[in-house]
């Protein structure tokens, strides 16, 4: 067999389609993975219908980036893994082109940005940390984050005496920025959120110290009660098509305004100038971009760890829905749901289906 089924992107703002196309062969330090589990997420519908990050590849540009499943081949410089091996990892979003994304059977993985999946863990909550594990990762300890030097890491800052504010803690990416914050030893964990059923226990499991409803009148005062001016760093998680740019503005306004703070986002957003003037010693803003490949010496280090967080249970996988085989019609409709500002979950796809109980 040499061609496999895959879910193609021909033409932005066009649905994607069913088509055939061929099983890509490893190179170097690449391995051929046979796709137990494709996790789909928001920038997934921006590649759809906007183009974002696969332009370049119509019109056989393919989506999903959080990869699960089974080594079939492995190049002549690999030597983490083996055929057979259950593995897990981010397919490589910049310049891995349709070979190196998930909506098909079998895709290409770099070995330096993949990893063992613990033998408790099954492929489907495996594939839930990849991208959004790696994005919160970078926007905290990457210089083009946050750039926090932790003890977990090997550098020697501690963070016991110091406040984080994750904007969005119920978001996939916020849910490892409240984890990786623990591990990073902050004493104070705030995060907002909108509050369902156990939606606050549940985030204090993850690290956070201090839940507030986004909802609330008063938000920035109940954080502000917490942290006064002495707010050095902001993580704001939140997707700005949703929010309007409010998650940004929050996050920015609760810095301190006598000290140098940081502001690391996923997405684009504006300063508002007014807030912007207030902060008189200056502050740091960066938008992170969440790639393996883009921030190698870190990635590797990620993608070296991750294995032994799990199994210590310093970080747990999020929770997940799945979509079975490679069924076009639901896939088109849950990238729509994203469009359009719907309630999603975290969605996985089972290209080869019969091997999602594996």
């Amino acid at each position: 067999m040499d061609t496999q089924q895959a879910l193609i992107l021909k033409e932005v703002q066009r649905p994607l389609v069913l088509d055939r196309r061929p099983i890509p062969q490893p190179k170097g330090n690449q391995v051929l993975v046979r796709i137990i589990a494709a996790g789909i997420n928001p920038h997934d519908q921006k590649g759809r219908d906007r183009g974002l990050l696969v332009d370049k590849y119509l019109p056989q540009a393919i989506l999903a980036n959080d990869i699960s499943g089974i080594v079939e081949k492995i190049g002549p410089e690999v030597k983490r893994f083996s055929v057979g091996d259950r593995i897990f990892g981010q397919s490589n979003i910049l310049s891995g082109g349709p070979d190196q994304a998930g909506l098909q059977q079998f895709c290409i993985l770099d070995a330096d940005f993949a990893a063992p999946i613990p033998c408790h863990l099954s492929f489907d909550q495996a594939a839930t940390f990849p991208v959004n594990a790696i994005a919160s990762f970078i926007a905290l300890f990457d210089s083009s984050g946050l750039d926090l030097a932790p003890k977990f890491l090997g550098r020697g800052s501690d963070y016991a005496n110091k406040a984080i504010v994750i904007i969005g803690g119920s978001s996939n990416s916020g849910k490892f920025a409240l984890q990786f914050s623990r591990l990073a030893g902050f004493g104070k964990i705030i995060t907002t959120a909108k509050i369902r059923d156990n939606g606050r226990q549940s985030l204090r499991d993850l690290g956070a110290t201090h839940v507030i409803d986004r909802e609330a009148a008063d938000v920035e005062e109940q954080i502000r009660a917490i942290v006064g001016d002495e707010l050095l760093y902001a993580f704001d998680t939140v997707n700005g098509s949703y929010s309007g740019g409010v998650s940004h503005q929050l996050a920015l306004s609760l810095l301190s305004t006598t000290k140098k703070g940081s502001l690391a986002t996923l997405v684009r957003a504006e300063s508002d100038p007014v807030i912007a003037a207030s902060k008189k010693a200056g502050f740091r803003k960066n938008q992170v971009l969440g790639v393996s490949d883009l921030h190698q010496e870190l990635a590797i280090m990620f993608w070296e760890m991750i294995p032994g967080w799990i199994e210590k249970g310093e970080l747990k996988p999020l929770g997940f829905s799945v979509i079975e085989g490679l069924d076009v019609v639901k896939v088109n409709s849950l990238l729509d749901d994203y469009r359009d500002g719907r309630a999603t979950t975290k969605t996985h796809v089972h290209p080869n289906h019969r091997d999602s109980i594996l």
